[in-house]
């Protein structure tokens, strides 16, 4: 039986109730990876048409929740990892980086005997992804990337160490912070961009699962380690670059129209792609529209229409 609860919310601006559909894994796993074990869930049925997740810089698998609402009863399974330093695979040791990652993902494909599957990325997940095409492509069939994995510029002037305040905004404040309860965690999270939508229970799952540590002392779970080594690779990894040049097939990148602050500006303007894009002729871009870097996953509506646009599946 399909472990999901249909549950009644409330938009912040609006009266109108929305359903949200709570969606838990069906399985969790532990992958033997270099340094220990990676997490990993399993959402929807073993038989299913596997599709390999990845999550952003500091997020987890509860990322792809409604995204799996809206796969799994197409037919689709989504296997979603915790990347290293992040969700419970957090005490893995780096090094860390894109290349690092992708090894993880092919280990886990190796214990899923998945000899070549689809894969799909947000964020930094969407680079992840690009790296594990680059070093594996054998094992990869159709990549798709949500507002990342196109390598990204710092201004004139600027180092890697003092963009990343400014992009990542509250998602890096608070792996500074200490909370007393998962509510209080719940009540940081709430004004933020990523739920400007309004904020659901399965939002509440997937801050609830963020928290490690004892009552009172809860800390979100991604390494900051992991972070700073890991953001290096969104503007100077080679391989990402290399790997885009020479794609033999299509890649599909779903953009956010808007940024990670919800600000008109997106993570990839118009003009920075116009640039990029040549460089780039297997790489398709649509936008999805109404969305910003994190409700085009996080919200339902934003999940259902990446279902619908990389994967044709009708929501």
């Amino acid at each position: 039986m399909e472990r999901y609860v249909l549950l009644i919310t409330n938009l912040y601006s609006s009266s109108v109730a929305q359903v949200t559909q709570v969606r838990l894994p069906d399985e969790e796993f532990r992958v033997p990876v270099r340094g220990g074990e990676l997490a990993l869930a399993r959402y929807g049925s073993s038989k299913g048409k596997p599709i390999l997740a990845i999550h952003g810089i500091t997020s987890s698998n509860r990322a792809w929740q409604s995204f799996a609402v809206a796969m799994v009863p197409n037919g689709y399974t989504l296997y979603a990892v915790d990347l290293r330093g992040r969700g419970r695979s957090n005490s893995l040791p780096a090094p860390f980086g894109m290349e690092n990652h992708a090894r993880d993902m092919f280990e886990v494909l190796n214990f899923l005997k998945l000899e070549k599957v689809d894969v799909v990325g947000h964020s930094m997940g969407a680079f992840v992804a690009v790296a594990l095409l680059g070093m594996y492509p054998e094992r990869v069939g159709r990549t798709v990337l949500i507002d990342g994995g196109l390598r990204l510029a710092l201004p004139a002037g600027f180092t890697v160490e003092m963009v990343l305040p400014v992009v990542l905004g509250p998602a890096l404040a608070r792996l500074q912070m200490v909370f007393k309860t998962k509510e209080e965690y719940r009540n940081y999270w709430k004004p933020q961009a990523a739920f400007i939508k309004g904020w659901s229970t399965a939002h509440d799952e997937y801050s609830d699962y963020d928290l490690v540590g004892q009552p009172s002392n809860l800390i979100p779970a991604t390494n900051p380690a992991a972070v700073e080594e890991d953001s290096r690779d969104l503007f100077e990894q080679e391989l990402i670059d290399k790997t885009l040049q020479n794609l033999k097939e299509e890649v599909l990148m779903l953009r956010a129209v808007r940024g990670l602050q919800n600000e008109e500006t997106p993570l990839y303007p118009q003009q920075v792609l116009d640039a990029l894009l040549p460089k780039y002729p297997k790489v398709k871009v649509v936008t999805v529209e109404d969305t910003n870097h994190y409700d085009i996953l996080l919200d339902q509506s934003g999940a259902n229409r990446c279902a619908e646009l990389a994967f044709g599946v009708k929501v």
